[in-house]
């Protein structure tokens, strides 16, 4: 900001001895018009130096320490305290504060202060050693004016200047405060995040493995009846995929909103890239007597995130069951128009209510049970909202309570 208003009070001065130059030049006083070309030829030297060479310190230097003796030679070449050179003193200390360190106001101060005094006191006691230049009260008025005038117009741009750079300056330290707090909110925000995983880790994971081990420890002992162990068998399975559904679903959140990892494309027919899921999960279904449905009304061709598009899939997959009763259905249906591609999870299971269905897609890590009791984070929803913005697309829900429930993830194919 001092580099700036420098600047700018150096272009406002050479304007003005310029213009103190033809003045002196009409009213024929060489000894001025010389001071007056030559203190253009230091601003221009102090210009040069700002701009052209980057030396701040060394232009401050030479205008601060040049300017007073060069106007004390004004002075006394100027009518003393008859002429204006008063005004400038004023001027002149106002810009050299306006470009100052902290430590120099002080030094600044003092020096202009011995400068006033100094030559105040010569105007008034000694007021012999002082020629007289002007030949006409005149003269002396247009002097004034003149000066006056400049010196009110530097110090009004200055002010304004210094105003601007000041709101300007405040309007960034806003932005930046805001910027703090939005990151000190996402911060806390992760860092809850990571308490609630590792809760979830040491309660909803630890749970069903002390199961699997209990169980495991009793079939050991092989002192269970023949139909005991085919239930433990079937429990243990039960306990199994859903603990490691669940550790799956802890894993690609966290590592969706922690590492913001970045995962591979690939270019692959969708019929290929789901089958193999979708076959995982029909075996998974048949434990609840539930059916699923994949039809394929076209098979597109995309070029995507496939480790992105498998999740949200075998999330929305995972729901559909979860929350369908023994005996429900679940439709799968692929479509693809022009550059987008559609993939609808259709089930006829307890459905969404509409307070639920307002906030279904917002981050709520909390344990949901399923229509046979399957355990889950809650999180699922989110992370495939999240991945489905990634990818480009959407996904949109309809549900009634007790009707079921669809959803609809619409994703570019990439191939442009």
């Amino acid at each position: 900001m001092e580099k700036q208003i420098f600047n700018a009070t150096l272009v406002i001065v050479f304007l003005f001895i310029l213009l103190l130059a033809l003045f002196n030049l009409i009213i024929g006083n060489p000894i001025l018009l010389g001071l007056s070309l030559f203190v253009a030829a230091e601003l221009s030297f102090c210009y040069y130096l700002l701009r052209k060479k980057n030396k701040y310190k060394l232009a401050y230097f030479i205008f601060g320490l040049s300017i007073y003796p060069i106007m004390s030679l004004g002075f006394f070449y100027n009518d003393g305290i008859q002429g204006p050179t008063i005004y400038i003193l004023l001027l002149a200390h106002l810009v050299i504060l306006s470009i100052s360190t902290r430590g120099g106001l002080v030094f600044w101060t003092m020096v202009n202060g011995l400068f006033f005094f100094t030559l105040y006191y010569v105007g008034i006691f000694h007021d012999d050693w002082i020629p007289e230049m002007y030949s006409s009260n005149e003269l002396i008025f247009l002097d004034h004016i003149l000066t006056y005038l400049t010196a009110l117009a530097g110090i009004t741009i200055l002010v304004s200047t210094l105003k601007k750079f000041y709101r300007s300056q405040k309007n960034k330290v806003k932005e930046k405060t805001n910027e703090l707090i939005q990151l000190n909110r996402s911060l806390t925000k992760t860092s809850a995040q990571k308490d609630k995983i590792i809760t979830i880790i040491s309660h909803d994971l630890k749970n069903p493995l002390q199961s699997i081990m209990q169980t495991l420890e009793l079939m050991k002992n092989g002192d269970l009846p023949p139909d005991e162990v085919e239930f433990l068998h079937e429990e243990l399975l039960k306990i199994t995929s859903r603990t490691y559904s669940m550790m799956e679903n802890i894993l690609d959140w966290s590592s969706f909103e922690l590492k913001s990892q970045s995962m591979r494309v690939k270019e692959i027919r969708l019929k290929s890239l789901l089958e193999d899921t979708t076959e995982i999960f029909r075996a998974i279904a048949r434990q609840k007597q539930i059916t699923i449905d994949l039809t394929y009304k076209k098979d597109p061709l995309v070029k995507i995130e496939t480790d992105r598009l498998l999740l949200i899939y075998r999330n929305l997959v995972q729901n559909a069951i979860k929350f369908t009763p023994s005996g429900g259905t679940v439709t799968v249906e692929v479509n693809g128009s022009g550059k987008w591609v559609n993939i609808s999870i259709q089930d006829n299971g307890i459905g969404i209510s509409e307070e639920r269905l307002q906030k279904i897609f917002e981050q709520d890590i909390k344990s949901t049970y399923g229509t046979a009791q399957e355990k889950g984070t809650g999180m699922g929803l989110h992370l495939c909202f999240q991945n489905a913005h990634k990818l480009g697309g959407q996904i949109e829900v309809k549900s009634k309570e007790n009707n079921g429930s669809v959803f609809v993830l619409t994703i570019p194919n990439g191939l442009d």
